[in-house]
């Protein structure tokens, strides 16, 4: 699951179609249904593998600027993964819910378990949601109905509280303040790494559903740039920025699930970028320092992966912290002739072109550089 990732390279050129087969082998198999006369063992294999195609399947639409194609209703009733450490004990599996919980069998938002299915199912869950909102909110019909647009987003934040408050219950209240800028303490050595990507992922959300998406919209939108959804979404990709620095600390190689990671960890850094790069030299020292963290990120991905847009994305970036560090000295940058406009001015974007070919507006293919067809 955590290799999924966009790439122009070797198989992964044909990512998306790998995506349909998969998504057509596990209704053909029916896996989200439990077959009465099968071992619990087989049930539950089975039901992982639906489960971890049902993440697959949003994380891609993520990815691809798309809407997913498995639905909640097809999978309701099928019972959730048992926690890993159940599933790997030695013997087979006992019937029955083994004193879970009724949130904890069936498709919910609370946190089970801190496993990578019980983090990131409910995750999953909200991430789909918040698509469905967005193509909502570009809709020509939908899109005019802000009463709908308005009582959506609620049950989605509704939805995103569920979850927190179950994952504090299980990490701690002290384990979360990872989040805020000035934490450098280091939580409890028993918490899982992948706690802390599903933390990120967590807030990314935010970001996801406050934000346009779109690195191009967040640059030209000035409406959305003096909202509270701009304030909204800022406030949480530095908490992103700040769960990133505690994940290099623990994870220096971002070996667990650096291509699941990727994209959320894009989508959380366009803000910074565009802050840059408008603020110019007057960018203070928090967003900054976030560029800077998320730039030692963006180097490891490229060390990791040597993805394209992860290459691009941190060309853009060490270029924004040049430039305003030689503003802030008085230092020209060469290809820098122009002033960086005004947070409030007319926008005049300086995306680098290979920057644009990302895009998450209607008609384009997110990290999908390829035909779609």
């Amino acid at each position: 699951m955590t290799s999924i990732a966009p790439s122009e390279r070797s198989v992964e050129s044909s990512l998306q179609y790998w995506l349909i087969f998969l998504k057509f082998v596990v209704q053909k198999l029916e896996l989200h249904k439990d077959v009465p006369d099968l071992s619990e063992d087989d049930k539950e294999e089975r039901r992982r593998l639906w489960w971890a195609t049902y993440i697959i399947d949003r994380h891609a639409a993520l990815s691809f600027n798309g809407r997913p194609r498995i639905t909640d209703n097809e999978c309701l009733s099928l019972p959730t993964p048992r926690p890993d450490p159940i599933w790997n004990q030695p013997g087979p599996l006992l019937p029955g819910s083994q004193g879970r919980s009724a949130h904890e069998t069936v498709l919910s938002y609370h946190v089970g378990n801190l496993d990578m299915l019980g983090l990131f199912l409910p995750l999953s869950r909200i991430l789909g949601e918040i698509l469905e909102y967005r193509f909502l909110s570009d809709h020509s019909t939908f899109n005019t109905c802000h009463g709908l647009l308005n009582t959506v987003q609620k049950n989605i934040l509704q939805n995103l509280e569920i979850w927190y408050h179950s994952f504090e219950a299980l990490v701690g209240s002290v384990f979360c303040a990872i989040a805020e800028p000035d934490c450098d303490s280091f939580p409890a050595a028993d918490i899982p790494t992948v706690a802390y990507y599903g933390f990120h992922m967590y807030h990314c959300m935010f970001v996801l559903l406050h934000g346009p998406m779109d690195v191009v919209r967040m640059y030209q939108d000035l409406t959305w740039q003096s909202s509270s959804d701009f304030l909204t979404a800022g406030e949480h990709a530095v908490a992103c920025a700040n769960i990133a620095r505690h994940i290099l600390r623990i994870d220096p190689q971002l070996s667990l699930m650096y291509r699941f990671f990727g994209t959320y960890f894009l989508q959380s850094s366009f803000i910074f970028l565009i802050l840059a790069q408008k603020l110019g030299k007057r960018s203070d020292d928090l967003i900054l320092r976030n560029c800077s963290i998320n730039l030692q990120v963006l180097d490891m991905f490229v060390a990791a992966t040597n993805m394209d847009y992860q290459r691009t994305f941190a060309k853009l970036l060490r270029r924004a912290l040049s430039v305003n560090m030689a503003e802030s000295t008085g230092d020209s940058v060469p290809g820098q002739d122009q002033p960086t406009p005004e947070l409030t001015g007319v926008p005049q974007s300086p995306l680098d072109p290979e920057m644009l070919r990302y895009r998450w507006a209607p008609g384009y293919t997110g990290l999908w550089v390829g035909p779609m067809g």
